[in-house]
């Protein structure tokens, strides 16, 4: 995919900071073109000029998902500032239940203001309410909470049953026993069309290794990496996929070509090894609820932590008490990016198979609710029938 050109509103109602995309297939069947816009991160200009505590007030303003990993992060990038100290590890148990909620969510609710659930099911939307209500409180009932909205609705069986599930023919179970339970479920099976699309998993995005936080500290220095992220010009993977590459329902999955559906069912995993508690299995692997901070030096600092989404990266530079440089790294960036990035990649093998233009059409809408975006998703078609714009959140 070639670089676009520089992104032009063509409609008042687009969303600043959103994500767009053309998608031009040439004929009901023929290769498909895709040409990504990264969003627009200005939003992150005004963060800066201000007093830190003034610029702590305008973050909370400006993300409603995942607020309190933006907080936690930004704060404590601006303690490894200002204090100079090498490197901090902090334990957040909101950030985790907040991470773990937001994930039941965007299974629940992939697009924005249209609910999937039908009408018989609206009791799941309480139980959901109830959940976001156990997100502050110490020793709230969120686990016990979670876990029965897990099972209930979303896998629509115990959350070890669905972990014991490990080729491609226990997937196809789950679709069929599973399809009158949970919504989760009925939506999977429509991405029967996308057929085996071989896609190569792309590197993870960690922080482990030596020199690796430095040499993306400084690739953050420059405004447009945050929009186009990359490393020696290669995309990462980052999220539920990266976590949950080796389990064998997952692998399998991604082995006989079912990308979508192996992205989907590594979110299910890990969201059932969370079921039981803060102690449940595998948490030396799912770090949702740790903060690694460190000092750069010159009054600059850096915190990042996983997210369900992936890996989430704030870089703060703070002198005489205001906030020179604020730089923040969300996961739908690396997912998003328009050259290298995981889309990208799915959407580049997609183009060698031949799908009519309405089963296109669908599947394009169904990949997005799969890959997640924490931002507005713009999609306009050309060459189907007119254009047509869809939505995606």
């Amino acid at each position: 995919m070639g670089r676009p050109g520089p992104v032009v509103t063509e409609r008042t109602g687009d969303p600043p900071d959103g994500l767009r995309a053309v998608l031009e297939p040439e004929g009901e069947a023929g290769p498909v073109r895709l040409s990504l816009f990264p969003r627009d991160l200005s939003h992150q200009r005004l963060l800066e000029g201000v007093e830190e505590k003034e610029a702590l007030g305008r973050l909370r303003c400006l993300f409603h998902l995942c607020g309190r990993a933006q907080e936690r992060l930004a704060f404590h990038a601006i303690r490894a500032a200002l204090r100079e100290r090498v490197e901090e590890v902090f334990s957040d148990g909101e950030v985790l239940r907040e991470s773990l909620f937001e994930g039941l969510r965007a299974l629940l609710l992939p697009m924005a203001g249209e609910a999937i659930l039908p009408s018989s099911e609206k009791e799941a939307w309480k139980h959901l309410r109830d959940l976001g209500k156990e997100l502050n409180p110490e020793g709230s009932d969120f686990f016990t909470k979670f876990r029965a909205l897990l099972e209930g609705v979303v896998l629509g069986e115990g959350a070890l049953r669905f972990l014991a599930r490990e080729t491609a023919l226990d997937w196809e179970e789950w679709l069929r026993e599973r399809h009158s339970l949970s919504p989760v479920a009925r939506r999977a099976a429509l991405l029967a069309p996308e057929g085996e699309v071989a896609v190569p998993i792309l590197p993870e995005l960690s922080l482990t290794k030596a020199g690796f936080v430095e040499r993306l500290a400084r690739a953050m220095d420059d405004r447009e990496f945050l929009s186009w992220p990359h490393l020696a010009g290669e995309g990462r993977e980052t999220g539920s996929l990266a976590r949950e590459r080796d389990h064998p329902l997952v692998w399998d999955l991604w082995r006989s070509g079912r990308t979508l559906s192996a992205r989907l069912s590594a979110r299910l995993v890990e969201l059932a090894r969370w079921s039981g508690g803060e102690n449940a299995g595998a948490v030396e692997k799912i770090r949702l609820a740790e903060i690694r901070s460190r000092s750069l030096g010159e009054g600059a600092g850096i915190a990042w932590g996983e997210t369900s989404r992936g890996l989430l990266v704030h870089r703060w530079t703070v002198r005489d008490g205001r906030v020179r440089e604020a730089r923040i790294l969300a996961p739908t960036e690396w997912t998003f990016a328009p050259e290298g990035g995981a889309f990208a990649s799915w959407c580049s093998a997609l183009s060698r198979r031949r799908i009519s233009g309405r089963g296109l059409r669908e599947l394009v809408r169904e990949s997005l609710w799969v890959f997640d975006p924490c931002a507005p998703v713009v999609v306009r078609e050309r060459g189907l029938s007119g254009e047509r714009e869809g939505r995606n959140a």
